[in-house]
C-alpha cells in the first residue's frame, strides 16, 4: 500500500512528541499491515514522552512510539497463512526474531533478540502499523 499516514514521533532526545506525516510502512513476506483502530497509552509511552532516565537509556529517536493497539488487517505478506485481509487483530508487542536458539526450541517468549513494538521498532501511534503474523492475535468479530 502506497501513501502517507500521520504518526506520533519521538523525534528528538527531549521531552515531547511530534505528529508528522510519513510513508505507510511496507509489508515483508511474513508481516501484516494493520489500520490502527484503537491504541492505548501505557506507562512505557509516558516514560518515552517525558524522556526520563529509562527512555534515555533505551530509545533511539526518531521513532514512532506506542505498542498497545488493535485494528483491521489491510495487507498481508506472501508467506502469511492464518491472518487475512479484513481480520480484526490485536498486536502482541514482543516480537521474537524466530532465528535464535530459544526461538527454534519453541521458546519465543524468551527470545534472545526480542524487539518491543514502539520501543525498539516503529510502533502503533500511527494510522498503520506493521507486525509479524505471529504477533497478530485475531479478535472475535
Amino acid at each position: 500500500m502506497k501513501g502517507k499516514m500521520k504518526a506520533l514521533f519521538k523525534w528528538r532526545p527531549k521531552q515531547g512528541a511530534l505528529l508528522k506525516e510519513v510513508d505507510i510502512p511496507k509489508v515483508k513476506d511474513d508481516q501484516v499491515l494493520i489500520k490502527v483502530k484503537a491504541a492505548a497509552i501505557c506507562g512505557t509511552d509516558k516514560h518515552i514522552f517525558e524522556w526520563d532516565a529509562w527512555s534515555q537509556s533505551r530509545i533511539n529517536p526518531p521513532m514512532i512510539f506506542g505498542h498497545e493497539c488493535a485494528g483491521e488487517v489491510v495487507k498481508v505478506g506472501k508467506k502469511v497463512k492464518k491472518i487475512k485481509i479484513g481480520d480484526f487483530v490485536s498486536a502482541e508487542t514482543h516480537i521474537p526474531d524466530q532465528t535464535c536458539k530459544l526461538c527454534k526450541m519453541g521458546l519465543m517468549h524468551i527470545c534472545q533478540n526480542m524487539k518491543i513494538l514502539g520501543v525498539d521498532i516503529n510502533g502503533a501511534f500511527a494510522e498503520y502499523v506493521v507486525i509479524p503474523e505471529i504477533c497478530a492475535w485475531k479478535n472475535d468479530p
